[in-house]
C-alpha cells in the first residue's frame, strides 16, 4: 500500500467529519418550532427559602477560628449536627458569568461566624467547647449582679431575639431573588472572538440561551452582531 493512498484516505476521513460537524453545527443553530427558549442572562433567578427560627431555642452567634478551611468547616457542620444544634451561615447570593455559563455565587453576610439555636447554657458550652470554634459572641454590660461591688464592665453572651432573627432571615430571603452581574444591556465590551475580535462594541439586548445582541464600530458605523456571552469582555 503506498504512501499516496493512505494519504488520500486520512484526506477523505478528514473532509468526511468536517461535512458531518459542519451538518450538526447547522441542525443545532436551526431552533425547533415550538421548543422553548433557553434562559437568558438577564433572568432573575430565586435563592433558597426562608429558614425557620424555634422560639424555644436559644439563640447565639459564635465565632469560628481564623484560619478554619472548608474541611474544617464540614467537620464542625457534623459535630453540631451530632449535638442536635441548628446553625445557620446567612449569605447573599449574586449571578456571575463563568466560561459562558450562569453560575450563582454564594458570599456570606458573617464572616467566620454562625448563628446558632442551642437549648440551655450548657448546650452553649458544649457548642464553644467544639475544634473550630473560638468563642461566642459577647457584649460589654455593667456588673449589676454581685451588691456592694464597684459598678464595673463585664463581657456577656449576647442573646437574639427570635422573632428580630426570623425577621432577618425572611428578609434575606426575599432579597434572593438574584440578577446577574457584570455584562447588562449598554454595557461597553470588547469581541474576544470571530471576525471582529478585539473590536469594540455595545450590548444592546440579553437574549435567551446566554446569546447577546451587540453593535460593533468598524470603522466608525456601527454593525449589528449576535455572540455568545463567553464570546465577549467587559472593558
Amino acid at each position: 500500500m503506498s504512501k499516496l493512498g493512505k494519504k488520500q484516505r486520512e484526506r477523505a476521513r478528514r473532509q468526511r467529519r468536517a461535512e458531518r460537524r459542519a451538518a450538526q453545527g447547522s441542525i443545532s443553530a436551526q431552533p425547533s418550532i415550538g421548543a422553548a427558549s433557553g434562559p437568558s442572562a438577564a433572568d432573575p433567578v430565586r435563592g433558597g427559602a426562608s429558614s425557620f427560627i424555634d422560639p424555644t431555642l436559644r439563640w447565639h452567634m459564635i465565632k469560628t477560628a481564623p484560619l478554619l478551611g472548608p474541611l474544617g468547616r464540614r467537620c464542625l457542620d457534623d459535630a453540631l449536627k451530632q449535638r442536635e444544634v441548628r446553625a445557620f451561615r446567612p449569605r447573599a447570593s449574586e449571578i456571575v458569568v463563568r466560561r459562558g455559563r450562569r453560575v450563582v455565587r454564594h458570599t456570606p453576610l458573617l464572616v467566620k461566624t454562625l448563628i446558632v439555636g442551642v437549648k440551655d447554657q450548657e448546650h452553649l458550652d458544649a457548642v464553644v467547647g467544639l475544634p473550630g470554634v473560638a468563642e461566642a459572641v459577647t457584649y460589654s454590660a455593667i456588673d449589676t449582679e454581685n451588691e456592694g461591688n464597684i459598678p464595673g464592665l463585664v463581657r456577656r453572651v449576647a442573646r437574639l431575639d427570635p422573632k428580630a432573627l426570623q425577621r432577618f432571615f425572611d428578609a434575606v430571603a426575599e432579597g434572593e431573588i438574584v440578577k446577574p452581574v457584570g455584562v447588562e444591556v449598554g454595557s461597553n465590551v470588547v469581541v474576544m472572538v470571530g471576525p471582529f475580535a478585539s473590536f469594540p462594541a455595545i450590548v444592546e439586548a440579553i437574549l435567551p440561551n446566554d446569546r447577546l445582541k451587540i453593535t460593533v464600530s468598524i470603522f466608525g458605523h456601527p454593525s449589528p452582531v449576535e455572540l455568545g456571552i463567553a464570546d465577549v469582555t467587559l472593558v
